[in-house]
This record gives C-alpha cells, structure tokens and sequence, in this order.
C-alpha cells in the first residue's frame, strides 16, 4: 500500500461505505487496474469517467476558487452530450421515465454546481447549457413536465451566477468572448422557453442586460429583432418581447 493510500481520507461529513474504505487502501495502480476492468464490463460509463474526471476536488470548495481556471474549459463536450443522451433518449417513456430523466439531469446539474463552487466558470456554464439546451428541446415530448421545469428553472440560476460573477473577476480569470457570447445565447434560449411555458424563477432579462457589454448589447438586439421579424407575420411583437428591449434600452 502506498503513502497516499495510507493518508488518503474520507471527505468531512460523507458516510463512508464499505467500498469506499477498502479503495482507500489499494495502490494507484491497483485502483487504475479496477476501472479498466469496470470498464471492459460497462463500457456506457466511460463518457461519465470522463466527465468526473474534471471535476475539481472536493477540497476545493472548502479552501477557496481553483486559481487560473475560471475561463478554461476542459471538459470535453461530447462526454456531457453523452450523458444527456443517456438520460434523455434512453429511460423510455411514460410518468415513471420522466422521475428516471429528472434524476438524471439533477446529477448532471450538480456537476455544474461542483464547477461553479470551484470558480470554474467555463466548465460550469458548459454543462448548465447543455443541460437547459437539451431539456428544452425535449420538453414538449415529456409526460410529466414539472419536474423537468425545475431542472431548467437550477441551471438557469447557475447560468445567471456564471454571468454575474464575471464583473468582480480579474481579467485573467473571466470569460473568453466566446463563453461569453454561448452563456448569453443559452440565456436567452431559456428567456424564450419561457415565454412559451410560463417563464422561468430567474430574471434573465435583467440579468442579461445588466452584464452585457456594449457589443454583447448589439447582438442581443439583433437577437431580439430576429425574434420580433419571426413573429411579426402573426401578430404585433409580444409583450415580452418589448419588455426585453426597454430592459436593455435601461441599462445602457
């Protein structure tokens, strides 16, 4: 056994399984040895490992942000779309595969959750995304919607913290243009979700339009004239719709 094994300690106020306490023993390498053969026999779980292996480590949140990783993402996309995949397409149909998916799209949720208590932003957002992105688009295909609604009502507010955090950062740890530009995207999908299905417990209006900058202005603008042009052949622009704009007319 090892000096790591032997120092090796379960995390403050987790129960410790019996499982758990003789994996603590074993060597590094006899650790290693063991995922390769959970993974010979459950190959389906591999974009899962993959996906856990960048989560922080659980001290991280206790002893403060993980410093330099706010804007790096290094989850590999795929590995999160595979487990929404898995979550969505596969627990069948019916009430009782509805409390399977919201279940599934909680886990997947926490993971966000653990990124953004780290300060890693971008992998925060990425998972909160594809979550509310998948989610939306199933939507209307699920038995029972509540329970999917909460799901997308969480990481709407996980998104919102990724967004509002960013202005008390310091340079080196904000957003790329580009997160930037996929997080105010998923935000404002999310804003037209819930147009449709009753809106959502976030402000995402006001939280869009008190973080833009005044290029991520233009292009929200140019969202929502897309979004009133697409409606304008049915009906005058809709109340939400010119709400939003005179939110973001106020925060210029």
């Amino acid at each position: 056994m090892t000096e790591d094994a032997q120092a090796a300690k379960p995390p403050v106020g987790k129960p410790e399984t019996a499982v758990l306490g003789r994996l603590r023993k074993i060597s590094r390498e006899e650790l290693l040895f063991l995922v390769e053969q959970l993974l010979e026999r459950k190959p389906d779980i591999e974009p899962l490992i993959e996906l856990l292996i960048e989560l922080p480590f659980p001290d991280a949140s206790q002893q403060g942000k993980t410093s330099g990783k706010g804007n790096n993402r290094t989850l590999n996309l795929s590995s999160i779309r595979k487990q929404l995949e898995a979550a969505l397409y596969h627990a069948g149909r019916g009430w009782q595969s509805v409390n399977l998916i919201a279940t599934e799209l909680n886990r997947l949720c926490g993971i966000g959750d653990d990124f953004a208590d780290a300060g890693e932003w971008a992998n925060a957002q990425a998972v909160y995304a594809a979550i509310t992105g998948e989610a939306i688009a199933r939507y209307e295909e699920l038995e029972d919607e509540c329970q999917i609604a909460e799901v997308i009502d969480d990481c709407t507010e996980g998104l919102a913290i990724c967004l509002d955090t960013q202005r008390d950062l310091p340079e080196e740890e904000r957003l790329s243009d580009a997160s930037r530009e996929e997080l105010l995207s998923a935000l404002f999908e999310i804003w037209k979700f819930g147009q449709d299905y009753g809106g959502v417990d976030t402000d995402v209006v006001d939280t869009i339009a008190s973080n833009v900058t005044n290029d991520e202005r233009k292009m929200v603008e140019g969202w929502l004239q897309s979004e009133r042009d697409e409606v304008s052949e049915v009906l005058n622009a809709p109340l939400g719709i010119k709400t939003f704009s005179r939110i973001v007319d106020m925060h210029r």
